[in-house]
């Protein structure tokens, strides 16, 4: 990473393995470093489908992010992890002193990790990009998974469909950069989007593909925060924008602290320091695969052996991206494209286990000027719609609805 960034920044808000892949090089934007001899021996990514071309990019982007000041102590060890989580959710928060302190300014310049994937025998429908923010807990391999790609992977489906997808690391992820896990948070994500689309929209690292005919951006749980704050911010960003795993109804949905409890985080570097030892303190993960089928999957719509491979290849997520998923204003009435929001209907996360009769609303009020807003709730499905065995149903009403809207 290259930057002049403040130091304290923080949080706000408690509340098969095996596959093949044409990659065609592209021309360089110049001042944009990249892989400069892109073929299949220099993907990085486990699997991409037999059916798409597909390359990566690193692509630098800078921001500049209004930020929230983390102002607690930068724990040791898990034992004061735990004791300021079980201050900051129960009652005792009240009184929980210096916790935040204002606001800090960051100038930075990160560098992202992307993959693009456009059809090998074209449509017409190539030129309409989706561009795919992941959530907590997993990187870009979420939309693009090498297990079971037949059934969970959103990229194959997606490009099967005729769409284009450019889908990306965010900071902190997979091959992105690194920042502390006690300053990223959902603004640097957010301005971090903001800047992609526009790389996207003028058609960089987008191969034959060139400038996009339409951009739609999706999110998955933390990434659809993101994005729904990016549409809400920048309101003509996209011309449609797509919500999975997402709950706008903070007040009997969102249910921030049982989140913490249901996870009881751990330390990454901790817990698996092969895998996270590059991380400091800041960045935590789930205690154990158990906790993760108890918040992201529902029985028995989903395999065994599906969750088991999503918890061996997690990854860490900031503490203070996790305390600010929902910070600011949720409203996007400016936003006039169209805008689909869908999650499972046990959602965990974001409907406290049932999501009828309180998804809708606030969500359609939130969106009452997109040219549609359709709220779906998916059956038989949890928060991690990509690994329940319907995943497909859910992709097709992506689809289905980017046809009909797009």
């Amino acid at each position: 990473m290259h930057s002049s960034q403040s130091l304290s920044i923080g949080a706000a808000i408690l509340c098969g393995l095996s596959g093949s892949c044409v990659a065609t090089p592209t021309p360089q934007p110049p001042g944009y470093p990249i892989n400069d001899n892109i073929g299949l021996s220099n993907l990085t990514q486990p699997y991409y489908p037999d059916i798409a071309e597909c390359s990566e990019y690193i692509v630098p982007v800078s921001i500049t992010s209004e930020n929230l000041a983390f102002n607690y102590i930068h724990w040791e060890d898990d034992y004061e992890l735990e004791d300021f989580l079980s201050i900051a959710t129960t009652r005792a928060s009240a009184g929980f002193p210096g916790v935040f302190n204002g606001t800090v300014t960051v100038n930075a310049t990160y560098e992202i990790a992307a993959s693009f994937c456009t059809p090998k025998q074209p449509n017409g429908k190539e030129k309409n990009v989706i561009l795919a923010t992941h959530g907590i807990g997993q990187a870009r391999t979420h939309w693009n998974s090498p297990y079971k790609p037949e059934e969970y992977n959103f990229v194959q489906w997606a490009v099967g469909e005729g769409y284009s997808v450019w889908f990306h690391d965010r900071i902190g992820n997979g091959g992105s950069d690194k920042v502390s896990g006690f300053q990223s948070q959902v603004n640097d994500q957010v301005e971090v989007l903001r800047g992609l689309a526009g790389i996207v929209r003028e058609g960089q690292y987008t191969g034959a593909v060139g400038k996009p005919d339409k951009l739609a951006v999706i999110g998955f749980s933390f990434g659809s925060y993101v994005t729904h704050h990016v549409v809400a911010t920048y309101p003509e960003i996209a011309d449609a924008a797509i919500l999975t795993g997402i709950g706008l109804n903070t007040t009997l949905g969102v249910n921030g602290n049982g989140l913490v409890r249901s996870f009881v985080p751990r330390i990454a570097s901790v817990q698996n320091a092969e895998r996270f030892g590059d991380l400091d303190n800041g960045y935590l993960t789930w205690v154990d695969g158990f906790s993760q089928i108890n918040t992201y999957f529902k029985a028995p719509f989903y395999d065994i052996p599906t969750a088991t491979f999503a918890e061996e290849n997690k990854n860490a997520f900031s503490i203070t991206e996790f305390l600010t998923f929902a910070a600011g204003d949720l409203d996007a009435g400016n936003f006039t494209g169209a805008a689909l929001a869908i999650t499972g209907e046990n959602d965990y996360i974001v409907c406290d286990g049932y999501c009828p009769g309180i998804f809708e609303e606030p969500a359609r009020t939130n969106y009452r000027n997109a040219k549609i807003f359709v709220p779906y709730i998916h059956p038989n499905s949890s928060h991690n719609l990509n690994f329940h065995h319907n995943a497909t149903g859910a992709y097709k009403v992506i689809t289905d609805f980017l046809d009909a809207n797009l």
